[in-house]
């Protein structure tokens, strides 16, 4: 298939020339419920959860091809093994990843595993949304539970606040946003803003949904809102410097956008879609 062989690289090789088609999404088949996408180190890093998606049945992997528009193929299980791994994020050669109830870290060059810290004393089963604060620190959130915890690297954890149905986390500067999925099995989640000094928080209004996926790119907030489960999740945005909402309107809809990445040297946005198997990049957006 498409996506066995090319990835995302041919939006980035053509990312210039198509800049104009700014509302198209371009498509790559043939992963396993695909949910978050990092860059690091010249490389795109894509979780994989799996055929089942949920659960701990091994089906799980990151995939890896670069992203210099280098014609390199894909490799779909660079690390292999997962259970459902969800978000994942990069620091000092070491990718981390939620993997159900355990924070996992692997040596990007050897694959090695590195850190292995368990939350199931905590009851989750759904560690979602990771993000660093330093290179030390990162935070990652547990839909769940309704928690977010600080974890320090060297292996150790606490409940850092706790807030409903967390999914991303970004921090900017001494905030930290957060989209959530919301209760009741409604498309209620919220984006919130965490002052991270004071540990207070506000609501965004007029940001509704099944919430998953952030982005800052100027003073616009983009996220992801499945709206329901069939073939019709958007990218929204909302613009922090006047209130105002808005969403991006692509020539069609995704199913279960997921941790899109924003590429802001390539001015490239690329969104897994979870309940598709697919990844969508879109280009040419001020």
């Amino acid at each position: 298939m498409i996506g066995n062989r090319l990835f995302i690289i041919a939006i980035c090789l053509f990312a210039p020339l198509f800049s104009v088609f700014s509302q198209d999404l371009y498509s790559f088949r043939g992963f396993d419920s695909p949910v978050s996408i990092v860059q690091y180190g010249g490389y795109y890093y894509l979780s994989n959860a799996g055929a089942g998606f949920t659960g701990k049945d091994g089906d799980g992997y990151i995939s890896r091809t670069k992203s210099d528009g280098s014609q390199e193929e894909v490799t779909m299980k660079y690390i292999a093994g997962l259970d459902s791994p969800h978000g994942i994020a990069a620091s000092q050669g070491v990718l981390y990843v939620c993997d159900v109830d355990r924070l996992l870290g692997f040596d990007l060059q050897t694959k090695k595993k590195v850190l292995d810290l368990s939350f199931a004393a905590e009851k989750t089963q759904q560690l979602s949304g990771i993000v660093f604060a330093d290179n030390n620190t990162l935070y990652v959130s547990a839909t769940d539970i309704n928690a977010i915890f600080k974890v320090d690297i060297s292996g150790k954890y606490r409940l850092w606040t706790e807030i409903t149905a967390p999914n991303s986390l970004l921090i900017e500067k001494d905030k930290m946003y957060v989209s959530s999925w919301g209760t009741d099995s409604l498309p209620n989640g919220k984006i919130s803003i965490i002052d991270m000094k004071k540990l207070k928080s506000e609501q965004i209004d007029g940001c509704e949904g099944y919430l998953w996926g952030l982005a800052l790119a100027g003073n616009k907030l983009y996220f992801g809102d499945w709206v329901d489960f069939a073939k019709r999740g958007v990218i929204r945005w909302h613009r922090l410097d006047n209130g105002e909402n808005g969403e991006m309107k692509f020539t069609e809809k995704m199913s279960g956008p997921a941790e899109f990445l924003y590429d802001s040297r390539n001015n490239l946005f690329i969104v897994p879609a979870v309940l598709e198997g697919k990844v969508y990049g879109a280009m040419g957006f001020k």
